[in-house]
């Protein structure tokens, strides 16, 4: 669970990098041709990577 979190984030950091997203069925854009979904994938990706990484602690 914790590598499935830390590989979310991780991810998450190489679009920041990056610049851009996987749309579906459209492939890699940038984030200026899709602000929106750029944005709600970074968030997206940080909020589930970072909880998933804090449930293994809070369950032991």
């Amino acid at each position: 669970m914790i590598i499935v979190g830390a590989l979310l984030m991780a991810y998450g950091v190489f679009c920041m990098v990056k610049g851009g997203t996987h749309v579906k069925n459209v492939g890699w854009r940038s984030k200026e041709e899709y602000p929106r979904t750029y944005y709600f994938n970074i968030i997206s990706l940080m909020i589930l990577g970072a909880s998933m990484i804090a449930m293994h602690f809070i369950k032991t």
